[in-house]
């Protein structure tokens, strides 16, 4: 009798300690979560949602435009991650092409030549950031922006610059929180 119940013990302690091994194995190589901090991803994504991260896509596939890729960074304080919208490729020309529009200075961005629409802005770029233009980026990077382009510290400045494939956390592809805004993103 004693015998039974030690083993069914071992049984019971060996199930929880495969349930957190598969669940730690699970969140740090195939999907993740991130809360979202800040402005910078607005209108898309606002402080303090959480979206749910494909980290596995990256090892296959690589990053297209529009993802919305979770990146790792030297913040000058250790490793920050950030959330960003794939602007440019490998090989492609980034461009900010200065506009006026009554008083103020406007940009509009350029990819190899050509204007983007981006439908998903907050509202028209007045920041350039301290990038040289046009910027080819290089092979195995990615140039990553902010939709709220006038409070994103992103791949337009020299502090962050473009991002190496290596930084590319994942694809956030959920909105989980709050539940009211719950779906897939684009």
């Amino acid at each position: 009798m004693e015998i039974e119940k030690s083993k069914k013990g071992i049984q019971y302690v060996s199930k929880i300690i495969f349930i957190i091994a598969f669940v730690l194995v699970f969140r740090t190589f195939i999907f993740g979560t991130i809360g979202v901090k800040g402005s910078s991803m607005e209108p898309t994504l606002y402080h303090g949602d959480v979206v749910a991260i494909n980290k596995l896509g990256y090892l296959v596939d690589a990053p297209e435009f529009g993802d919305i890729v979770i990146c790792n960074i030297d913040s000058g304080n250790g490793q920050e991650r950030i959330i960003k919208r794939v602007i440019g490729l490998p090989g492609d020309e980034v461009e900010l092409r200065e506009i006026k529009e009554q008083y103020e200075l406007e940009y509009e961005l350029y990819i190899n030549g050509e204007k983007i629409e981006e439908p998903y802005l907050k509202e028209i770029m007045q920041q350039p950031g301290d990038q040289s233009y046009p910027l080819v980026v290089p092979e195995g990077a990615y140039f990553v922006m902010g939709d709220n382009r006038n409070a994103s510290t992103d791949s337009r400045t020299k502090a962050v610059g473009v991002i190496p494939k290596k930084d590319v956390e994942g694809k956030a592809f959920l909105r989980i929180y709050p539940l009211n805004s719950f779906g897939k993103l684009n």
